[in-house]
């Protein structure tokens, strides 16, 4: 949508970074299978590691050495236990110039994903595309250019989810490395309705350290940050532009109050145990990121989706570690949020 105006929002929270602050280990549960160049895996790192996968870091990339052995595959299980998943998204790749597509599915066997090209696994149902995912066939994604891709498909409880890299063109990779910044995997939500029309939204320089003067009245200052990254090999979320006097600079920060909010759309049904097969502001979006703890994606218009959507989404944490819930009526609240971008 031009001018990023702003429509009912959506939250693409990640269940994996949820897990790992609840105390679940990376390792054995957030896994890259290890190199067996007789089944065609691939699992040598050259830059990174299988943790900096899923560390929420997108500039920090992890590099895969599919040079030197194109026809292999890399594969990544994750054991998101019985938590309802309904996107999964990728920051910061190259897999168009590693001449790479994904195929992603799930079950709950962990044998099923751990094979070469999840035989027995089930595919995502009615995929679609979010961000830069503009081939989608029998799960496989292909997306147009390097960046940030975002799929979503019907929700499912299954247990385990397989992400699989291989090669683009006769299922081979090029002779770039394929490389990743990081993974999230979760359920998106919607808002039940747009917030309130006092929208206020912000560019700010916090990077920038305080104006100085001089004696002789002469002002000048130093910056630690101007914000996104934009190079043909680093992108950050939802840039495109690949040189930095392209980039557009400063941090994008929302403060969003929504009235009138159901207590079925904002609260769980009980508190004591959570309810995966809710849907609520608490259930799914809070809860997940524990407040400003977790980052998510976040997008200012739920249908922005396709050519250009990267407009309307941002990478991004809370600015405030507690919910207010304002009781207006009977069962009726109004709540406010201030979300604030990340690099």
């Amino acid at each position: 949508m031009a001018n990023q105006n702003i429509r009912t929002p959506r939250f693409y929270t990640d269940i994996i970074n949820h897990l790992l602050a609840s105390g679940s280990a990376q390792n054995g549960n957030f896994d890259v299978i290890a190199t067996d160049a007789g089944a065609y895996k691939m699992g040598t790192f050259t830059t990174g590691s299988e943790a900096e996968l899923f560390d929420m870091r997108p500039l920090n990339k992890v590099t895969f050495d599919t040079s030197a052995d194109t026809d292999a595959h890399v594969i990544i299980n994750l054991n998101t236990s019985t938590f309802k998943k309904s996107f999964v998204a990728i920051l910061n790749h190259n897999m168009a110039s590693a001449d790479a597509k994904v195929l992603i599915k799930t079950s709950d066997t962990l044998g099923h994903v751990q094979a070469v090209d999840m035989g027995s696994a089930t595919v995502m149902a009615n995929p679609a595309e979010v961000v830069n995912a503009d081939t989608i066939g029998s799960s496989i994604v292909t997306p147009a250019t390097d960046g940030h891709t975002i799929v979503r498909f019907d929700e499912t409880d299954d247990r385990y989810i397989g992400i699989q890299f291989e090669g683009n063109s006769s299922n081979t990779f090029g002779s770039t490395d394929l490389f990743l910044g990081c993974i999230l995997v979760g359920e998106y939500y919607d808002m039940p309705n747009a917030p309130d029309l006092a929208v206020k939204r912000s560019i700010s320089f916090d990077g920038m350290n305080s104006v100085q003067e001089s004696l002789g009245g002469q002002r000048f200052s130093n910056a630690t940050s101007f914000g996104r990254t934009g190079t043909t090999t680093t992108l950050s979320p939802f840039n495109n532009a690949i040189y930095q006097n392209k980039v557009y600079s400063g941090r994008i920060q929302y403060d969003l109050n929504f009235s009138y909010l159901s207590s079925t759309d904002l609260l769980p049904n009980e508190i004591d145990d959570a309810n995966l097969s809710d849907d609520a502001v608490v259930e799914d979006v809070w809860h997940k990121t524990r407040g400003s703890h977790i980052p998510f994606i976040f997008s200012i218009d739920k249908d922005s989706e396709g050519d250009n959507a990267e407009s309307e989404h941002i990478f991004a944490r809370f600015g405030q570690n507690s919910l207010d819930m304002s009781q207006v009526a009977l069962d009726t609240f109004n709540i406010s949020m201030r979300i604030e971008e990340e690099f």
